[in-house]
């Protein structure tokens, strides 16, 4: 068999290794996915709120253009249109409307969700409430009139305006506005939670959809923010960056081969290493990972620069030789190059985000994989074309270079202090910074915060939780007092303690003493007319406790489930600040009040977080490289000479750190891990460098071969460095630049040929 048709049938066995692979695939979009593990309860709730918070399936919606009346009429349609979709569990405009389910429980509940029961039924509040009533009724139709016989006492509204998804939001005729009145402000509860990113994406087109084929949409304009959309946003971001920057970087490789090569043959035989590491890569993550994230895929191609060096090392050094006497040459270089990189990446592997751990899971497979491929051509019977092995180009001695610029890089990093840093963890997260800035300038327009503060209760069990929860609400009217807040938002809104549960059905009157206080307030109103109400107060004795699965089926559920939940062998409850002003104050406050409530600083600790984060992979990096320098130590069998090998790839790392850190805001473990990759190719540059630097017509083959690898490989993380996604573009770049600095300092540390 012909050597190509070989090749060919090797590529065919690995399309269809890959396509079991795929089949296997399920694709993960979570946001939290490249965040590091909590490590401690504080910590946890950081990743919660980041991954799926209060607002987790709240998606914000506003509508601007036209002219004030037609927004707010659109407003309505739209509400309407989208109450219709089968993945909305409710939608809010600033109009008094509830789904029948939730009204129905909320009616029901009503008489142990309000507080306050001895003075709403005094006899001035009686008749105040009545009054109210009696106009409501002058404005409304029979839809109000049965309302109001069921409710006289304005509970069921109120408790609706006490749960809304925002709050302050201005209203004009009923319907929500920004405060120039220039949109109309809408909220969506989806039915999917936020990790259902394909549903959630389904929802976010059909609302869209759903506001283009309505009739009045023409010269009005849909903006759309929540963590909803910015997951589908992600997920679509992730998806079309991997197939882009695949292509892009597959048609560069291509083409960098073709120039080099120019052979056919040679270039599907170079294909072959990159093939199999990415499809081993691929297995080995979907076997060791329930899920794969669709970020890791798209740093799945950046594989093919680094495992593209070993083919171009075995024909470059082939020359007039065979291809088995060439890949004798060189398996001792390569196999040490590809042996000390895979500790780095093994290093990535056992990280504590799952994002990071599936690249260092995928990266470590491909690479070993695509070496052990390498040093296998020849047995295809590959032959290469003869080729002069070129005049060696002179370039400058100077070892000393790398080392004072990397001692200048050094001070400049130590001089930055902690500015060098960055602990923005949504830096780590894969999401577009202009979606992201979207999504703040639409809750600032409603008003609803972006939730960095919660004052958070964990008790052992749920009722001690809700009892201090209770204790803590009833003193926040002092933080209010103070100026520290406007109000709160708290999960005893929708589930008191069962001691303030009995309380209050203690308090409501009986059905006959009511119905007596009724007509005295306001004689206005026949005597049977508020019947269905003292029906229903009637059978207060005979209702459930409400408990957590009270609220199941509702939207109410989810707000629930976001304020209250299990945490550990305990229970968590969060409070929401509303119009906080002065947060010190206010945890200053509640460390003095006898409480158990802490004030979360979501930032804050996110901040510390990814310091612990960076100081712990930092030390786990800081021994891949003293375990690469044991390595080569051993089987370079000399000091100076490991020092020189290692001096290239470090000076580029420390160069790189101080250059990202001045230009791209601060380094993050994404650059630290960029760092690494560098480091491992650049290492290779100086192993090949020194290897063959005696013998004249190796040195020439090595040199080529070391520029055409600086030009694919840095090519490839140069393309990635492109890419709108914030994580993936600081990787690109630092590897490049990495890439570039290593082989140019490989280069200036290369002893002229005669001096060996």
């Amino acid at each position: 068999m012909k050597p190509v048709l070989k090749v060919l049938a090797c590529l065919a066995v690995l399309v269809g290794l890959g396509a079991f692979a795929v089949s296997q695939l399920e694709l993960d979009y979570r946001l939290d996915a490249f965040l590091p593990a909590p490590a401690d309860p504080e910590q946890a709730l950081v990743v919660d709120q980041i991954s799926a918070g209060p607002g987790g399936r709240i998606i914000l919606a506003a509508v601007s253009g036209g002219d004030s009346e037609q927004r707010i009429a659109f407003s309505r349609q739209l509400a309407t249109a989208w109450r219709q979709l089968d993945d909305v569990v409710r939608v809010d405009n600033g109009e008094f409307q509830l789904d029948p389910t939730t009204e129905r429980r909320l009616m029901q509940a009503r008489f142990l969700l309000l507080p306050d029961i001895d003075q709403r039924l005094g006899d001035q509040a009686l008749a105040e409430t009545l009054a109210d009533r009696v106009s409501d009724l002058a404005l409304g139709g029979r839809q109000v009139e049965e309302l109001i016989r069921r409710d006289p006492l304005g509970m069921l509204p109120e408790l609706a305006a006490r749960l809304s998804p925002i709050e302050g939001t201005a209203q004009h005729d009923g319907v929500w506005l920004d405060s120039d009145g220039e949109r109309a402000l809408l909220t969506v509860i989806s039915a999917w939670p936020p990790f259902a990113i394909a549903e959630q994406t389904r929802l976010v087109d059909e609302l869209q959809a759903s506001f283009a084929e309505l009739p009045d949409s023409s010269g009005l304009e849909l903006t759309l923010g929540g963590a909803p959309v910015i997951a589908a946003d992600s997920a679509q971001r992730s998806r079309s960056d991997a197939m882009t920057l695949s292509l892009l970087g597959s048609g560069f490789l291509l083409l960098v081969l073709s120039l080099a090569w120019r052979s056919p043959t040679l270039v599907l035989a170079g294909a072959l290493p990159l093939a199999a590491g990415v499809v081993a890569g691929l297995l080995v993550t979907v076997l060791a990972f329930d899920q794969v994230h669709g970020l890791t895929l798209a740093f799945g191609f950046t594989l093919l620069g680094v495992a593209l060096d070993y083919p171009i090392h075995l024909f470059g050094h082939a020359g007039d030789r065979r291809l088995d006497v060439a890949a004798r040459s060189i398996s001792r270089p390569l196999l040490l190059g590809a042996a000390s990189t895979l500790i780095a990446y093994l290093a990535i592997w056992f990280s504590t985000s799952p994002g990071l751990a599936q690249l260092g899971a995928f990266s470590a497979a491909g690479l070993a994989t695509a070496a052990l491929v390498t040093l296998a051509l020849p047995a295809l019977g590959i032959q290469t074309p003869p080729r002069a092995p070129g005049m060696v180009r002179a370039w400058p001695y100077l070892p000393w270079l790398p080392l004072v610029l990397a001692i200048l890089a050094l001070v400049s990093l130590v001089s930055q202090g902690e500015q060098r840093w960055s602990s923005d963890l949504t830096r780590l997260s894969p999401v577009d910074s202009q979606a992201l800035a979207d999504d703040v300038e639409l809750r600032m327009a409603m008003q609803t915060g972006d939730v960095r503060h919660m004052m958070a209760v964990r008790e052992a069990s749920l009722d001690a939780t809700l009892e201090a929860t209770e204790a803590l609400v009833e003193r926040l009217p002092e933080a209010v007092a103070n100026g520290w807040l406007a109000g709160w938002q708290t999960p005893t809104d929708l589930l008191p303690s069962p001691a303030r549960q009995a309380q209050r059905r203690a308090a409501w009157p009986d059905r006959d003493t009511l119905a007596e206080r009724l007509g005295e307030a306001d004689p206005r109103f026949q005597p049977a007319a508020f019947e269905p109400f003292l029906d229903d107060l009637e059978r207060l004795d005979e209702l459930d406790e409400l408990g957590p699965d009270s609220w199941r089926g509702t939207a109410l559920d989810l707000r629930l489930g976001s304020l209250l939940a299990r945490d550990g062998d305990g229970w968590r409850a969060l409070i929401l600040p509303v119009g906080l002003t002065d947060a010190d104050a206010l945890g200053d406050w509640l460390a003095n009040v006898d409480t158990s409530a802490r004030l979360v600083d979501l930032r804050a600790t996110s901040e510390a977080m990814v310091t612990a984060y960076r100081r712990d992979a930092g030390l786990s990096l800081g021994i891949a490289v003293a375990l690469i320098a044991l390595l080569l130590l051993v089987r370079l069998g000399s000091m100076r000479v490991t020092a020189a090998v290692l001096l290239p790839p470090l000076a580029a790392i420390a160069c790189t750190a101080a250059i990202m850190a001045r230009v791209d805001g601060g380094l993050t473990i994404v650059h630290l891990v960029g760092l690494l990759l560098a480091g491992g190719i650049g290492l290779d540059f100086a192993i090949f460098a020194r290897t063959h630097a005696g013998d004249r017509r190796q040195r020439a083959r090595t040199n080529r071969a070391i520029g055409l690898c600086c030009l694919s490989s840095g090519g490839v993380f140069l393309i990635l460095g492109q890419s709108d996604i914030g994580l993936l573009r600081m990787l690109g770049l630092t590897v490049a630049l990495g890439i570039l600095l290593s082989w140019l300092f490989a280069k200036t540390c290369q002893p002229p040929w005669r001096h060996i």
